[in-house]
């Protein structure tokens, strides 16, 4: 792979393995080089381009036009940075000099292919006045190439400097994870690295180019692979203090369930003591009464609330293609989500000496159980998607940039068609149904299968959703095959495209250009959601998961055993648990430090 990975640990991060940078609040500075120079026009300095390494400043170079003036250098740091690139260039032109600089996270993109791009947007003009030296700082934005373009030259240019000032989340990592299989450990590495990438000190946004905000539902997948490896609860804290009490968040009802889910993570993860946790508390309590008391009908269902705004004026839950129609009280799936919520709130409440509010929730929870499964369990099937299906096709959810008032073919599609019956169950509402505790028997876990493990059914193009449905094919009784999954879904995204991070979606059977492009929406390649390989593999290869605050409460159960040895460490706030499996087939031991109660515990469990 062209791209840079670090030797030993096999990750794209280039602080791995470093103490480098400059420190700043909530993570650090590094100054790295271009790695490689993969397009110089006219054709040049062969001895410069070999010697160009991310770690190293190159040396100065006197690039010449060509006969119409013209120098074209295409750029790649190797990996993909969220930073400032700097430049110094020297010029003995008499007359203005226009530069043209494009940042993309693929070629395509930096080469103006017509992949759209926003936040800011990928090619900036510089005008150089006069001869002599200049500089130019270039706003911070996610980027791996970087094309350089000057016009009307008449002799050479020299670049003196050539640098991009990366900003990396975190000061230390405090887990790690190696192992001796290079695609596992490249993955998983990458995972972190995707993470790391898109965190900020008060949010974890989707990603470096798009989108530079903080979404609850990406974070929530961010945020546990950030926990196992850095431990660093405030960007979670500060997205949890922005949390509406009053509308759902960016517009999506399951992201504000999500918030609940985050502070269950957090809480599980760093404790109760925090003095931010009793208002983030009362935050989600808000935001719950609220949906009580305004958003459900009398049987305790979510609908539809006219005076609300709707991202893309629909319920999303993921891009993948799923049964298209039904008003929000016929989705199976929206409803779960609600259900996971409530009974994360209930445990919340306990671990924090809410009683009377933990007796409250699981009541609703309790009840709201009742109707989802009499409304939408199917004997011989299992959990339906929707019962008012419109088309035969199933579609993916695409939102289109256009105003609220304009509606375009899948609103239609969506609320005006009438329905043709309910339909089959998904893989999104399988999932769900698990996730919301619905799936409790061995002949309800056997359908859940029957439909994660189809290829009948149309492949998940997230690793977003694939974490969840990864989950849940574990949790009923297959984890070796959900791992296997996930990992050969991320392997035919990273591998093929000699890509440095994981994407916002990624469809096995589109090739060639289109990949790179979501068409008229600026497509993410660096996509914190997509790092679900960090947690999975703490849940069931390492089998680690705290069952009460601050892991003071731990089970230890790992259900794969992989053909191969690794050791691990995973931060606690009692200090590291090490895990070291020596040989492919031997079993993982364990060191647990004091103050952590084991359930169960291992006999080869060293305390």
């Amino acid at each position: 792979m062209s791209l840079y990975i670090h030797p030993a640990g096999l990750s794209p991060d280039p602080s791995y393995g470093r103490s480098a940078g400059r420190p700043v609040p909530g993570g650090r500075i590094l100054t790295v080089y271009p790695h490689a120079c993969l397009r110089l026009t006219p054709d040049q300095h062969p001895g410069w381009r070999r010697q160009l390494n991310l770690h190293t400043r190159p040396p100065s170079v006197s690039l010449r036009p060509d006969s119409e003036g013209r120098i074209d250098l295409l750029l790649d740091f190797g990996t993909e940075l969220e930073a400032e690139l700097v430049l110094r260039i020297r010029t003995a032109s008499a007359t203005s000099l226009p530069v043209f600089v494009a940042f993309g996270e693929s070629i395509p993109e930096a080469d103006g292919c017509g992949i759209p791009t926003t936040n800011p947007l990928s090619t900036v003009a510089w005008q150089i006045p006069r001869k002599g030296l200049h500089r130019n700082r270039f706003a911070a934005r996610g980027f791996r190439f970087v094309r350089i373009q000057i016009e009307d030259a008449r002799s050479p240019v020299e670049f003196i400097a050539i640098s991009a000032d990366a900003w990396i989340a975190f000061r230390e990592r405090q887990g790690d994870f190696s192992c001796d299989n290079p695609r596992f450990q490249s993955l998983w590495q990458t995972s972190v690295y995707t993470a790391r990438v898109c965190s900020r000190p008060d949010s974890f946004w989707d990603g470096v180019k798009r989108d530079r905000v903080g979404w609850f539902g990406d974070a929530r997948i961010t945020q546990m692979t950030a926990d196992a490896v850095f431990a660093d609860p405030a960007p979670a804290l500060h997205m949890l203090e922005q949390l509406p009490t009053d509308r759902w968040t960016m517009g999506i009802p399951g992201y504000t369930f999500a918030a609940v889910a985050m502070l269950h993570q957090l809480i599980l993860a760093h404790g109760t003591r925090h003095p931010a946790i009793p208002d983030l508390y009362r935050r989600m309590s808000l935001a719950l009464q609220w949906a009580h008391r305004t958003q459900l009908n009398q049987q305790g269902l979510m609908v539809r609330d006219p005076d609300h705004h709707y991202f893309g004026r629909v319920a999303f839950v993921d891009w993948s293609p799923m049964p298209v129609g039904g008003q929000f009280e016929e989705l199976s799936w929206l409803q779960c989500q609600h259900l996971e919520a409530l009974r994360l709130a209930t445990e919340l409440a306990i671990w924090l000496n809410r009683p009377q509010d933990a007796a409250r929730y699981s009541r609703r929870a309790h009840e709201l159980a009742r109707v989802i499964r009499r409304r939408f369990w199917r004997t011989g099937k299992g959990m339906i998607h929707t019962r008012s299906q419109t088309i035969r096709e199933w579609k993916p959810l695409v939102v289109l940039p256009l105003p609220e008032t304009v509606d375009n073919e899948y609103r239609r599609l969506y609320f005006r068609l009438p329905s043709i019956g309910e339909s089959r169950p998904s893989r999104h509402s399988q999932t769900l149904a698990v996730w919301a505790g619905l799936v409790q028997t061995p002949a309800d876990r056997d359908l859940v299968l029957r439909t994660l493990q189809s290829a009948r059914h149309p492949v998940l193009i997230t690793a977003y959703f694939r974490y969840f449905e990864a989950v849940a094919r574990a949790e009923c009784g297959d984890p070796t095959g959900a791992l296997r999954n996930f990992v050969d879904y991320l392997t035919d995204q990273v591998e093929p495209n000699d890509s440095a991070t994981l994407w916002e979606w990624h469809d096995p059977a589109v090739r060639g250009f289109q990949r790179w492009s979501l068409g008229d929406w600026p497509k993410s390649l660096c996509h914190g959601w997509s790092s679900g390989l960090v947690p999975l593999t703490q849940r069931y290869v390492l089998g680690i998961q705290p069952r009460t605050p601050g892991f003071t409460n731990l089970r230890i159960n790992p259900t794969v055993n992989p053909p191969f040895a690794f050791q691990a460490t995973v931060p606690t706030p009692f200090g590291p648990i090490y895990v070291q499996k020596d040989t492919a087939r031997s079993k993982p031991q364990y060191t647990i430090p004091r103050g952590i109660t084991l359930e169960p515990r291992l006999d080869n469990t060293c305390i």
